[in-house]
């Protein structure tokens, strides 16, 4: 029996609220992200104007408001134009 590698499940599961695509705020260190997958018990999440993807715990997690979301996509814009200027 060959052992296959494991995919990333395209759904969360239906208590946790995080869905592939939407946004979520990492308690434990208070970064904003986008949820990229779920695998083996984790949450991959990468920041709303991209960059490193990190894991957390879905208990660490939890789903923020469009303004929330919103006000991190603007600050992260707002941290590229800056070093774009520099």
């Amino acid at each position: 029996m060959s052992s296959s590698p494991q995919r990333p499940e395209r759904r969360a599961p239906a208590s946790s609220g995080l869905e592939i695509g939407s946004m979520a705020r990492d308690l434990t260190s208070d970064q904003v992200g986008r949820v990229m997958a779920h695998l083996s018990g984790r949450v991959y999440l990468r920041p709303p104007g991209g960059g490193r993807e990190w894991t957390a715990s879905p208990e660490d997690l939890r789903p923020i408001s469009a303004s929330e979301s919103l006000r991190a996509r603007v600050a992260e814009a707002n941290r590229r134009a800056v070093r774009g200027t520099r």
